[in-house]
């Protein structure tokens, strides 16, 4: 049964191990010094390119070192201290490196990531941009975007307004190596890639190198801009409104949405809708706010003071912004204008399903687009964007006022299990204190979820498949070791007690009590080492309960 443990460690791993980065970098490195010594030593020149055949491999190197480490570990202080020196000697020489790289003018100004080059992630949200790029996504004002998420994002935590705000930036890198694994699979009809390619009659190494990537990577790049108005509406402004209750103020309030004065727009929206249902043709231009015919102007709203301070401010906007809208247009608006788009449509078909699928991951309707046979990419993308929970935090917010001074993120899933014969998915929630602090109720996500999935229909080409939600108590039960130290000290009371009265009656005499004690300290000695050791090796006790099980098929 091949059955595998989806989690972060898992996503960083396909990410080095299918990266090019590095050679690529070693590569456009090489040829500029090969080219600077062409021109300045060319008899050197010759003996540098040979050179280059025995660059080492930095990526397999990495994995080599892990592998050392753990036979590291087992040596105990030794390896520790071996540890030690070999991180210096590590530290010690990327610095070298990035101070060399300093000193060459082909790469002044230029940003050395020594983790970066040798294959090495530190998170994933740092890989992102990387990986981006990597897959062809070329745009600037899309890379910017990218690279610009995890700060506008720390802002939408502090203000996330009533609801706590969820990372979408790292989920967009699970989910794409997610569905890049996906597509590699049988799922017991044939390879999962070539069904979508016949379906979409799209190439499938186009559909696996860049279509997917694209989608994965890209599909939340709205959510900025569609939650920006209610963040800054509720805490930004009521903030203001709670530091001046003595001072009478007026109020209007902030709207951003997209520019009804484009007049190509329409056009791109137009090329968006494109063959999709009656019922998706609306819910598109909700979500592009294009029902208006221009942007309603807020009326201004006067807060008078108080004794206890102004009333709250509580505005919601007429405009739903959808985020998948959002980022589906930016992709378009990258092709460029919308007839060099309708004149090279069929060189762009596949961006512009791609964009499709982003425009409709977001509806909460069933739609005809969800069912496998009509639209495979549409399908795909909303099934990997649900399944993605492990590593998603939770922010605690400790507020002192509307804006989050403090913010703490913890983690309600770790993992996921993916089972291929059967197609089946596991998500176990084992994480007590993680639970008790967010107040998760399962029974509302089960319903939550179930709600989600079924949007999705398999149709003819799409195998069956069970998401299985578990709960759990889980109780750790600490060792026996202060019941032992009860027990023993109990027992060695006893004994001077006994040996108090001996004296006292006189049994022994001072000779053979002296012998039997010593006899006796050394008899306890050896066992007080051997019930240490028991008790030192003895770890706490954990015990799982299944508390409640959930299914859901697709």
């Amino acid at each position: 049964m091949s059955e595998y443990k989806i989690n972060d460690d898992w996503v960083l791993k396909r990410i080095s191990n299918k990266s090019n980065s590095f050679n690529q970098w070693i590569n456009d490195l090489t040829q500029t010094i090969q080219k600077s010594l062409e021109k300045t030593k060319p008899e050197v020149a010759q003996e540098f390119k040979e050179a280059q055949k025995e660059l080492p491999d930095m990526v397999q190197m990495e994995e080599k070192i892990k592998q050392a480490q753990k036979k590291i570990e087992g040596l105990g202080s030794l390896g520790g201290y071996i540890s030690n020196i070999a991180s210096n000697i590590q530290s010690k020489i990327s610095q070298q490196i990035k101070d060399s790289f300093s000193n060459i003018p082909e790469f002044v100004g230029s940003e050395i990531d020594i983790d970066f080059i040798t294959g090495k992630r530190k998170s994933l949200s740092s890989a992102l941009y990387d990986v981006a790029k990597e897959r062809g996504i070329n745009s600037e004002g899309i890379l910017y975007l990218i690279k610009s998420l995890p700060d506008m994002e720390s802002f939408l935590y502090s203000t996330s307004a009533g609801k706590f705000y969820r990372d979408h930036t790292e989920h967009q890198l699970r989910v794409a190596v997610l569905g890049d694994f996906l597509l590699e699979q049988d799922l017991g009809a044939g390879n999962f890639l070539n069904h979508i390619a016949d379906l979409t009659e799209l190439d499938k190494n186009f559909i696996k190198d860049k279509l997917w990537w694209v989608m994965g990577l890209l599909h939340d790049i709205g959510y900025p801009l569609q939650k920006m108005t209610k963040s800054i509406n509720y805490a930004l402004l009521n903030q203001i409104l709670k530091c001046y209750p003595s001072l009478n103020l007026d109020v209007v309030p902030f709207e951003i949405t997209l520019s009804t004065q484009d007049k190509n727009q329409m056009k791109y929206l137009e090329i968006l809708e494109y063959g999709l249902s009656k019922e998706a043709k609306e819910l598109i231009h909700i979500g592009a706010g294009v029902n208006f015919k221009e942007i309603p102007i807020p009326k201004i709203e006067t807060f008078t003071s108080s004794s206890n301070g102004h009333s709250e401010f509580l505005y919601e906007s007429p405009i739903e912004l959808d985020h998948g809208i959002i980022g589906a247009l930016s992709i378009l608006k990258s092709l460029g204008s919308p007839s060099e788009i309708l004149e090279n449509k069929d060189e762009f078909d596949g961006y512009i399903k791609a964009a499709q699928a982003i425009a409709l991951h977001n509806f909460k309707n069933k739609l005809p687009e969800y069912i496998f046979d009509n639209n495979p990419l549409a399908f795909l993308l909303v099934l990997i964007d649900e399944m993605q929970e492990w590593g998603r935090p939770v922010p605690l917010q400790i507020r002192d006022s509307y804006f989050t001074t403090e913010l703490k993120k913890i983690t309600l899933l770790d993992e996921v299990l993916l089972t291929i014969d059967n197609v089946e998915w596991l998500m176990a929630y084992k994480k007590m204190d993680a639970k008790k602090i967010t107040n998760f109720q399962f029974h509302y996500f089960c319903n939550a979820k179930r709600e989600a999935f079924n949007r999705l229909e398999k149709g003819n080409e799409f195998p069956g498949t069970i998401i299985v939600l578990q709960d759990y108590e889980i109780e750790v039960q600490e060792s026996n070791t202060k019941l032992n130290e009860r027990k023993l000290l109990s027992d060695l009371t006893k004994q001077l007690m006994v040996e108090d009265d001996d004296k006292k009656k006189g049994k022994l005499d001072k000779k053979e009590l002296a012998l039997q004690t010593r006899s006796r300290k050394m008899k306890e000695n050896e066992e007080s080492k051997i019930q240490l050791q028991e008790l030192v090796s003895k770890k706490p006790e954990r015990f799982e309960k299944l508390l409640s099980e959930f299914y859901i098929r697709i």
